[in-house]
């Protein structure tokens, strides 16, 4: 079980979503709101995430796959969206 202490939504130029994981809070791009419910899921899960794992490696993918199948297609989908 994995909980954040708290989380904000904010203009940002360069990312969808950060973690601190000192703090266990996530902030989210406010233009996140634009974009398909299950990109938005993915975002959220994969800022959770960082609270199990800092990084993006082996052991970071193995938390999205065991917990969102399929992520690798959404995290592509947001890809492909306009540059922020």
């Amino acid at each position: 079980k994995v909980e954040s202490s708290g989380w904000r939504i904010r203009p940002m130029k360069t990312k969808w979503g950060s973690c601190n994981t000192l703090r266990k809070t996530m902030l989210f791009n406010l233009e996140l709101i634009k974009q398909p419910i299950e990109c938005i899921e993915y975002v959220v899960v994969h800022e959770l995430a960082h609270l199990i794992e800092r990084g993006h490696g082996p052991r970071f993918q193995a938390v999205l796959d065991a917990h969102m199948p399929g992520w690798r297609h959404l995290q592509a989908k947001l890809h492909e969206l306009p540059a922020l």
